[in-house]
């Protein structure tokens, strides 16, 4: 189900004010409201060049974790 935010496509909502919106490829860019409710993005999750793994990349680009499931690589960005 598609997230509208104070009228912003945010994407699909992962966990409660948490995110996931798809990007070209096998890539979703993932967005936290912030205190005044606005979505503020916290990095990116990827799928490997082997299709086996989801890697939680933070906006620099560097791998903070690596997970067999969407949910889970979100939780490496949030933590």
């Amino acid at each position: 189900m598609s997230v509208f935010v104070n009228g912003f496509y945010v994407g699909n909502e992962v966990y409660p004010g948490v995110f996931a919106e798809e990007r070209v490829g096998q890539q979703w860019m993932i967005r936290q409201q912030d205190s005044r409710g606005w979505p503020c993005r916290v990095g990116e999750v990827k799928i490997d060049a082997a299709g086996s793994e989801f890697l939680a990349c933070d906006c620099r680009g560097d791998v903070k974790g690596r997970a067999s499931n969407m949910r889970t690589a979100v939780r490496y960005l949030l933590n």
